[in-house]
């Protein structure tokens, strides 16, 4: 077995610099105590989720590891901006929102992090092409980032904010069914919500 042939069967966790990747959870911490909570609950939705649709234990880890570092952009915002406790401003907003180009740079100077690249950067893409920061649609938003999508969604719904209360699951889930088709890939979301009704008890297998 050649080199090249041993390389690219090596799993994404093999690939990734995870010192570096240890690095960026410490500076999430450092930054904002809500931003990792929220990574950690993301990383394992995302997981979880990749076990529910996947038989690969490669596209799990790399399910995980993308949860874990969608919002390391975060880092790079202004804490004025990142915790104030009320609504932003339009230009907070948009300063807000470059959060997922930003992770994505930082992605990109990690070695074997070449994969998670455009799924940071697409994560807030909508499936009806509304979203940023290209405004991409359907199919043409990689995967993952339509998972991260609602993986997001479902923990930023159901945890608490400085700015709001959580819903319970039932709304959250309601909601997530109203919004698909538009936030959201119509057929991740239904195999979502499955999977967070069976991971929850709401339904029998």
């Amino acid at each position: 077995m050649g080199a090249g042939t041993h390389h690219a069967q090596q799993s994404i966790v093999q690939q990734v610099d995870m010192e570096k990747i240890e690095l960026f959870c410490r500076s999430i911490r450092y930054r904002d105590q809500y931003t990792l909570m929220h990574a950690d609950h993301v990383a394992d939705l995302m997981s979880g989720l990749a076990s529910w649709i996947f038989v690969s234990s490669d596209e799990i880890s790399l399910a995980y590891l993308v949860g874990l570092m969608h919002d390391v952009g975060k880092t790079r915002i202004p804490t004025a901006i990142l915790q104030k406790p009320g609504k932003l401003t339009d230009e907070e907003y948009a300063i807000m929102k470059t959060h997922a180009a930003l992770g994505a740079q930082m992605l990109a100077n990690v070695e074997g992090a070449a994969l998670l690249v455009p799924i940071v950067l697409h994560h807030h893409e909508r499936f009806d092409g509304r979203g940023y920061p290209h405004g991409l649609a359907g199919s043409a938003i990689p995967l993952f980032s339509r998972m991260l999508a609602l993986c997001d969604a479902f923990d930023a719904m159901t945890t608490f904010r400085c700015y709001r209360e959580p819903v319970s699951l039932d709304e959250c889930l309601a909601e997530m069914k109203r919004c698909s088709g538009t936030h959201f890939d119509p057929d991740l979301c239904q195999a979502f919500v499955e999977y967070i009704e069976t991971t929850f008890g709401l339904r029998k297998l």
